[in-house]
């Protein structure tokens, strides 16, 4: 694909691969949370793996120089993409390379292929550079992860996603879901004004934890073992949904009552709990030893995807402290039946949003974790006026 003043877009090439990282160093430093901006091992077998890569580079022909790289990771047995790693050198960012690339993937996947359903991608909140780029394309925001990355400081990152023409409309949601989760739904259809949704049930009242007792936890963090042992536990596919996320940590009671798989990045803190071998709102009153465990450890963020229609997992996650972050629909395809899934979240660190800085459709989205989390975390104090 060529563009602006003899510029082009192309696979990247094993040969690419120092000048690519080289780039991210130029634009991120070496502390970019993404291995691919470090790793260039990673890096050559995801270029050479165009099973579940596409590494794109733009280069200045004239200049011969690679201006600018985005990578999509592909999972076609889930039918779905996410943009990794877009970047773009420090002197063109006036050629709009970053909006070639994003448009390149987008028609490649969504028009040109047929193999993904949506593509999906996240964004950084230092600049609304990358969120403008996403806007401009017909990507569509889903949420915040607030805390999620630890970079300088803690940071929010936003959600976007983009659909095959025509596949939100073929959707059909759930009928009944939390009603925790119906803000996320207004905001969504305020952005989408066809998009069909449930109808929220109110929250039952969580039942009292059948024991007080503390859990103890053995943490192994060996993520050659922890990835075998997890196509062992859960052998069917279908069982494993969570794209993108391979775990490399492995959480698991004293007791046997039940082993947690996780993947966790030591780097900037982030956890997300994949599978475990019983839902995790059977721990109930004991979420807090875990949260207290995995705080030992570095984790600053613990992340939970789960299907809206699951709302006797979702209520226990919500009295333990978790929120609601994001909201994907038609996330997942089975049996041509399109399901929504949502993204809990329970950051372990003070909320600060000052200097962060996103675009207005993202506003809502942040209002309503706000007062989600003031909700959860402050209206339930107990306050006795004078004495007894």
């Amino acid at each position: 694909m060529k563009f602006g003043n003899n510029e082009v877009i192309e696979r990247a090439t094993t040969g690419d691969v120092d000048e690519i990282i080289n780039l991210y160093r130029a634009v991120y430093g070496r502390k970019y949370p993404i291995s691919y901006g470090t790793d260039p091992e990673l890096l050559s077998r995801s270029i050479q793996n165009n099973e579940t890569h596409m590494v794109l580079v733009a280069r200045d022909l004239n200049q011969k120089v690679i201006t600018g790289a985005l990578i999509t990771e592909i999972d076609k047995e889930n039918k779905i993409g996410k943009l990794v790693g877009l970047v773009v050198h420090p002197n063109f960012q006036k050629n709009k390379i970053g909006n070639h690339l994003v448009v390149y993937v987008g028609e490649h996947f969504l028009e040109k292929e047929s193999e993904i359903n949506s593509l999906y991608a996240t964004t950084r909140t230092i600049t609304v550079g990358p969120q403008r780029v996403f806007i401009k394309n017909q990507y569509l925001p889903l949420g915040i992860f607030p805390n999620a990355h630890r970079l300088s400081q803690y940071e929010t990152v936003t959600l976007f996603a983009k659909f095959r023409k025509g596949l939100l409309e073929k959707r059909v949601p759930t009928k009944e879901v939390s009603q925790s989760l119906i803000p996320m739904y207004n905001i969504l259809q305020n952005i989408v004004p066809d998009l069909s949704i449930p109808t929220g049930v109110p929250l039952s009242s969580p039942e009292a934890p059948s024991t007080n007792e503390a859990w103890d936890f053995e943490i192994i963090r060996a993520p050659h073992y922890v990835y075998r042992k997890f196509l062992e536990t859960f052998p069917d596919p279908k069982d494993r949904f969570f794209p993108f996320h391979t775990p490399n940590m492995l959480i698991a009671d004293k007791k046997g009552r039940i082993e947690i798989f996780a993947y966790f990045s030591k780097r900037d803190g982030y956890c997300t709990l994949i599978k475990a071998t019983k839902p995790i709102s059977e721990l109930a009153g004991s979420l807090t030893s875990l949260y207290m465990q995995l705080d030992d450890i570095g984790v600053s963020y613990i992340e939970v995807l789960i299907n809206v229609k699951l709302t006797q997992f979702i209520e226990p996650l919500l009295a333990g402290q978790f929120v609601p972050s994001a909201l994907y629909p038609a996330m997942r395809e089975v049996d041509g039946k399109f399901e929504d899934y949502i993204v809990l979240s329970r950051t372990m660190e003070p909320l600060n949003f000052r200097g962060m800085a996103v675009i207005s459709q993202f506003k809502p989205f942040i209002d309503q974790y706000v007062d989600t989390w003031k909700q959860v975390n402050l209206d339930t104090i107990e306050v006795i006026y004078g004495t007894k």
